[in-house]
């Protein structure tokens, strides 16, 4: 199943259609109160064209956005940092999300490197701390596409020698407002098995940037979600982002300028598609 978000509800999708239903719900996050399975058996009310149709982050105010870095060895050799031995992540709080269309602003604090990450995510539909590996397929809601975009220069200035000295610096050049387009659906796992070997890529104005495969992370999603789980109780909603492959601009120096356009693509789960602006000026 594969559950988007627009200004109408939520909707099915539905070979080249959107099935709109008969849900209260809000967002992706609010439906799984009730269990998403609801979503399978809803009546539809109406049906608009996929094409043209607008939409909307799938959920729309993560409780807690996990950020995971590090688990490409790709990746992890451009930027110049050890292979990590767990997984390594950081967790943000109360982050809205784009959508799958939005643009990403430039920040008027840091806008010279802002950066693409091209990420495999996961929907958590169930409550759980210390979640063994073996279950943590029973806490997906299902997965999703997200561009992990980052201010490197604050990122980095948080950092020595690959090294987090101040947590909170790094959470900010990760959170910037229009920072995390996601979707543009959650997709359940019977869509796509739980072995994960996706294509993943992005490109920047039509040129390819990251290629690679989700089999090619140092770490899986459950041993990602597990690790996480030991330390950080996680809650229907939150979404836990797995990492990026190599070829981000932090190794190139091709950053994102106003009128990029950043297209990021998960086989089997969709495409996200947005322009680059600069962050409108405001005045008090």
């Amino acid at each position: 199943m594969r559950l988007y978000r627009t200004p109408a509800g939520l909707a099915r999708g539905e070979g080249d259609e959107l099935a709109l239903l008969d849900l209260p719900h809000l967002d992706v996050a609010d439906l799984l109160s009730d269990g998403i399975e609801q979503a399978r058996s809803a009546r539809v009310h109406s049906r608009i064209p996929f094409h043209g149709a607008v939409l909307l982050p799938p959920v729309e105010v993560p409780g807690t956005v996990v950020i995971a870095g590090a688990n490409y060895r790709d990746h992890v050799a451009e930027a110049g940092m050890p292979t990590p031995t767990a997984p390594v992540f950081i967790t943000v709080q109360g982050m809205s999300a784009s959508g799958p269309y939005d643009p990403i602003w430039l920040p008027a604090e840091a806008p010279s490197q802002v950066d693409y990450e091209a990420e495999l995510a996961v929907v958590i539909s169930r409550p759980g701390r210390d979640i063994p590996v073996r279950r943590v397929w029973d806490h997906v809601a299902g997965l999703i596409a997200v561009n992990d975009v980052s201010a490197r220069d604050v990122q980095l200035a948080a950092m020595t020698d690959g090294v987090v000295t101040d947590i909170d610096g790094v959470r900010r050049g990760k959170s910037f407002p229009h920072f995390k387009p996601m979707g543009p659906a959650v997709v359940t796992v019977d869509e796509t098995g739980t072995d994960l070997d996706l294509a993943i890529r992005t490109y920047v104005n039509g040129e390819v940037r990251q290629d690679s495969r989700t089999s090619q992370m140092i770490f899986s999603v459950p041993e990602i979600i597990s690790h996480v789980s030991a330390t950080t109780p996680l809650l229907p909603g939150d979404v836990v982002l797995t990492g990026t492959p190599g070829g981000v601009a932090l190794a190139s120096g091709g950053y994102l300028r106003s009128g990029d356009v950043v297209t990021v693509e998960i086989e089997g789960l969709g495409r996200l598609h947005n322009p680059v602006r600069t962050a409108p000026t405001v005045h008090a």
